[in-house]
């Protein structure tokens, strides 16, 4: 059909930018539909369990499990972020005003003058006497500020674009739920490598997104939720800001401390002292460690990954991904071993046989 190298050239040069170019129209769907991939994979085998109680009627499964799903995972996983988000600009406010004195209640010397005194005796060891530490404090409030103010429009744009990919997600999961299997054996079969390991790759990133999401998820909302209980025992208010905080932060190892630290900091600074010591050994002995025994237990044998190889999946996915590297992180590492395994023993075993 192409009888010269020109046109080879002109042919290979269309299809490359006709790729491009659809992977820029795909590119607004890649989030949600990626979100609904992972919810899909997880919950499919409660979805097969679902349809043979249903007779086999694959409609009436897909509905029910995409209702639930969203009503169980998906609503309150977003109720916990717009909550979080709500506490964190409150937090800011209130530490702005508290330090700078413009709220109606006493500044912060007035209220702890020991601490003042404290940090005044601290900058005289460390020499840093002559040091404005108020100046520099109320100068980065104030850049902080200018920051957000800038970033305002981004701000708003990035919560549309989330609003954009939950609405493509909520269609993505009938649709994935219905055809998914179809769609991974076309994939297995597109793939440039025996079907076999093809399958077996790709069933094994199912187990292993299921085992992430299940033990980074159920270990996060225990933690949120042991987390809650302490608060609420000691009288902590906006308990409920600081559980949804604590369970996105739970998400990175030993990010839980970010949360109970200040709470029990601020304890002890307003006189509470065994209720810091409480909230010392709880998040501490209790939510802090929890995670050790909860995510090796729930995610079973699906992670493919050893501890420290499934340690930088999670973080490294997650800083070039954002949240959903969460998954992409250890797929990317399992994906990138097993190539490197199917190509040392059919490459270079033929090699050596030559």
């Amino acid at each position: 059909m192409y009888r010269d190298t020109t046109s080879r050239f002109l042919f290979v040069l269309l299809l490359l930018a006709m790729a491009w170019f659809a992977g820029q129209v795909i590119a607004p769907f890649i989030a949600g539909l990626t979100w609904a991939a992972v919810l899909v994979v997880t919950f499919r085998p409660f979805h097969r369990r679902l349809q043979r109680a249903c007779g086999g009627r694959q409609w009436v499964a897909t509905t029910i499990l995409t209702l639930l799903v969203a009503a169980f995972v998906i609503v309150p996983v977003t109720l916990a972020a717009v909550q979080a988000v709500q506490g964190g600009i409150a937090g800011y406010q209130w530490v702005q005003e508290s330090y700078q004195g413009t709220s109606s209640g006493p500044t912060v010397a007035e209220r702890w003058p020991w601490l003042v005194d404290l940090v005044e005796h601290g900058k005289r060891v460390v020499g840093l006497a002559n040091v404005n530490l108020k100046g520099l404090a109320v100068t980065a409030l104030q850049r902080v500020a200018a920051f957000l103010a800038a970033t305002g429009p981004a701000l708003v744009g990035g919560a549309l674009g989330f609003a954009f990919s939950f609405i493509v997600m909520i269609v993505g999961i009938p649709v994935l739920f219905a055809h998914g299997e179809a769609m991974t054996e076309a994939v297995a079969s597109a793939l440039p490598f025996p079907i076999d390991d093809a399958r077996r790759i790709l069933y094994d990133i199912g187990e292993m997104t299921r085992g992430v999401f299940l033990s980074v998820g159920l270990t996060a909302a225990v933690q949120a939720a042991l987390g809650l209980l302490g608060f609420l025992v000691l009288g902590v208010p906006h308990a409920g800001t600081l559980s949804a905080l604590m369970f996105f932060l739970a998400l990175v190892p030993g990010g839980v401390g970010l949360v109970w630290a200040p709470v029990a900091i601020w304890l002890g600074l307003g006189g509470n002292t065994w209720s810091a010591v409480f909230m010392v050994v709880w998040g501490g002995g209790v939510v802090g460690t929890s995670d050790n025994v909860l995510r090796p237990l729930l995610a079973g044998r699906g992670v493919k990954l050893d501890g420290i190889t499934l340690f930088f999946g999670l973080l490294g996915g997650m800083a070039a991904f954002g949240l959903v590297g969460l998954f992409l992180g250890p797929i990317v590492l399992y994906t990138l071993r097993e190539l490197v395994a199917i190509l040392r023993r059919d490459v270079y075993a033929t090699a050596e046989t030559v």
